[in-house]
Formats: C-alpha cells, sequence, structure tokens
C-alpha cells in the first residue's frame, strides 16, 4: 500500500492562520470594557506551558489561576509566559463560567501587540 502524504499549500496554512486570528480577535472583542488579570508565569512553568506529555500543564496551571481570580470582580484573563507573550486568554460566562482560548506560539508576538494596544479598553 504506497504512503500517502498530507501536502499542505501556503493558501491553506494561510486561511487556518487567518481563522486561528479571527476567533482570538472575537474573544479579545469579547474581553474589552471588562475587569482583567494578567497573570505572568515563572520560567519553570512558562517551560512546562508548552510541553506535552502525561501531564496537561495548561489545564493544570489554568485552573489554578482561574481559582485564584475568582473572586467575583475579576471578568476577564491574561495568561503570559515569562517573556511577557500571551498564552491564553479567559473569560467569565455567566451563564457557563469561565471560558478558555490557548494561543499558539506563533501567534503570540501578534497577539501581545493587539494587546498591548488595546490595553487602554481593558482599564
Amino acid at each position: 500500500m504506497p504512503e500517502y502524504r498530507l501536502k499542505l499549500t501556503e493558501e491553506d496554512i494561510d486561511d487556518s492562520r487567518q481563522s486561528t486570528l479571527q476567533e482570538l480577535y472575537g474573544f479579545i472583542e469579547k474581553m474589552n470594557g471588562r475587569s482583567l488579570a494578567v497573570i505572568d508565569l515563572d520560567p519553570l512553568q512558562s517551560a512546562q506551558w508548552d510541553e506535552e506529555g502525561d501531564i496537561d500543564y495548561q489545564d493544570e496551571y489554568g485552573r489554578q489561576i482561574v481559582q485564584q481570580v475568582n473572586d467575583g470582580a475579576t471578568e476577564t484573563l491574561v495568561i503570559r509566559n515569562s517573556d511577557g507573550l500571551p498564552v491564553a486568554l479567559g473569560a467569565l460566562d455567566p451563564a457557563t463560567g469561565w471560558q478558555g482560548l490557548g494561543i499558539d506560539k506563533r501567534l503570540r508576538p501578534e497577539i501581545a501587540a493587539l494587546l498591548q494596544n488595546d490595553a487602554a479598553d481593558f482599564e
């Protein structure tokens, strides 16, 4: 049986990137004007955040962080790595609770710039 390979064109990659960015932009738009907490991971947590293996550090750290900021006043959340780049976003939905969205490594600088530009909207 012959081996099959998936061939991605630049157009496919661009479409996927644009779709992901639109999802992130939509999530950020929902965060605008709401109380925000910014959490910075330490270097060890930052390294573990992107590890794949038996432990899902994103889920583990995300749950711990949400417990810490779930004070009734905080409605949105930006989790940043030790380099200051956003690795995840969170927003409190009154009906369903906290919703989160991870940020792909390749998109973090772009989202960081967007968040920096929109920082006044979060105040």
